[in-house]
Order: C-alpha cells, then structure tokens, then sequence
C-alpha cells in the first residue's frame, strides 16, 4: 500500500480524498504571507494582496494566518 501512495501523484490522491485541499491551500497561504513579509510588506497589504491571489477575504487571509491550527500550532 505504501508503495502505491509514493507512486501517486497530488490529484490521484485529492480525488481518493487523502488530501485535505483546504489545509494544503491554508499551508500556502501562510508561506507566501512569511514570504511577502521578508521581502518589507506590510500586514495589511499582504492580507489584501494574497486576498486577491486566492480569491478570499482579506479577513479571511487574517483568520487563516492566525490561526494556531493553520499555523501548526496545537
């Protein structure tokens, strides 16, 4: 079995339902705001700008960003 989910790849997986899209997309989310971040942006900014990019909320951007669960944090 486990040689049969290393040779999977990303959409065999999401659609056997193994990939939860969400926190994938939440896990992203929170490298590209550290990444805007290192590069001088401003909290603001970055929430509307990956609002655009993900077509969420800039309170949604927020939430996602600081949330423990979504940060790995229990």
């Amino acid at each position: 079995m486990t040689e049969k989910l290393n040779s999977m790849n990303y959409n065999e997986l999401e659609n056997l339902g193994l990939i939860n899209a969400v926190a994938v997309r939440n896990l992203k989310i929170c490298a590209r705001y550290d990444e805007l971040k290192q590069k001088g942006f401003t909290n603001e900014d970055i929430e509307y700008m990956l609002a655009e990019e993900f077509f969420l909320s800039p309170e949604s951007i927020h939430r996602i960003r600081y949330t423990k669960k979504n940060r790995g944090v229990s």
